[in-house]
């Protein structure tokens, strides 16, 4: 992604006055784990800077589609987004229309000294709500590049009060360098590399708990110094997935090449009864120290058990950047369109081509040895 400003435009939209004076700001974004994980780090540098600044987060991606996820990731951030001290409000992600337009209703009341929406995709649609949720405030936020979308959509754009150009290149070798381009843009804020990804922090006391149920399981399969692995193979796209047959190649890999480790198998709550099943019907697995895990209750659980465990192996999603957040030895496993995305911190990346299941265990366990 490259962001091309008109010449025409400020090297910020927002000057350090206008930002000291402000007292509310309504930050839009499709947030999802990752993306919080990389853009709250910058939030967090901005609420540290203007400490005067009250930050509200839009997590709506602006879909008209229902997928069964979204359900999930809502209840995920709002858990998350609702615990951290510099956010003051969290928009969860709707139901329906008319939940929608209850949002919206319910942010213009709040009379915003400015929005900000950032998006690459339905930019129309962050755009012409961000201009309904605007009272007597200002609105900024990305633009498309395409022609026929400025073309269709000139009368929405027109009415921002500034906005940046998206164009889809590889300008950017990670997209936290995206996000300093944007937070510099907008808000005329620099962060060091060292301190683009957001430390993640959890309750001792569940922390505490999930070493507990690790040491306990350990006991049970009767394992003497075990390792915890921890592995996600699904996400939210089957082009991200690895297959079930690589998770059980894998898994007979590490028995026989580190009999003494304990493996757990991450799914979300929507696929945990079915893993379930197929690991109590795998006859080459049953009986091998392997346990099925999902947060149930709370999200927190996730973040909480990951952080005790030895190894995360994780395909492109959510759980590789929870990983890095918490500076947990990993190898992630994506595809090469995706590199940008790769997780930072003490991170083994393998690259696939169109697709994740291009990997094989073999090429995991050659990874593993090398650590």
């Amino acid at each position: 992604m490259h962001i091309n400003r008109n010449h025409s435009q400020p090297a910020t939209f927002l000057s350090e006055k206008f930002l000291d004076n402000s007292k509310r700001v309504l930050y839009m974004s499709p947030m999802a784990i990752g993306d919080y994980v990389y853009q709250g780090a910058f939030l967090k540098a901005l609420s540290n800077k203007h400490p005067n600044l009250k930050i509200d987060l839009w997590i709506d991606d602006c879909r008209t589609s229902k997928k069964l996820w979204r359900a999930e990731r809502n209840n995920v951030m709002s858990q998350w987004l609702s615990s951290e001290p510099y956010i003051n409000c969290v928009y969860s992600i709707p139901g329906s229309r008319a939940e929608r337009d209850q949002n919206i209703q319910k942010a213009w009341s709040k009379d915003y000294d400015f929005v900000v929406f950032v998006a690459t995709s339905r930019i129309s649609n962050f755009a012409q709500t961000a201009l309904r949720i605007i009272n007597t405030g200002k609105v900024f936020g990305t633009a498309s590049s395409s022609i026929v979308d400025n073309i269709l959509n000139h009368s929405v754009y027109k009415k921002l009060n500034g906005k940046l150009s998206i164009h889809n290149t590889t300008k950017y070798d990670h997209i936290t360098d995206f996000y300093q381009t944007i937070f510099q843009c907008f808000f005329s804020l620099q962060v060091p590399k060292s301190e683009r990804v957001l430390k993640l922090d959890l309750d001792p006391k569940l922390v505490k708990q999930c070493a507990k149920k690790l040491s306990n399981l350990a006991e049970q399969y009767s394992l003497k110094d075990s390792k915890t692995i921890f592995i996600n193979h699904l996400s939210t796209t089957s082009k991200r997935d690895w297959r079930l047959d690589q998770v059980e190649g894998l898994a007979l890999l590490i028995n026989k090449a580190f009999p003494s480790s304990l493996i757990i198998l991450n799914a979300p709550p929507h696929a945990y009864d079915d893993l379930c099943q197929w690991l109590k019907n795998n006859q080459s697995l049953c009986s091998l120290a392997i346990e099925v895990f999902t947060a149930k209750k709370d999200f927190f659980e996730l973040p909480s058990l990951i952080s005790q465990c030895n190894l995360v192996i994780s395909v492109e999603t959510a759980i590789m950047h929870l990983a890095s957040s918490l500076k947990i030895n990993q190898i992630a496993l994506i595809r090469e369109s995706a590199y940008r995305w790769r997780p930072q911190n003490n991170a083994k990346v393998i690259l696939g081509k169109k697709r994740v299941d291009s990997i094989s265990p073999e090429t995991i366990l050659k990874f593993m040895q090398s650590l």
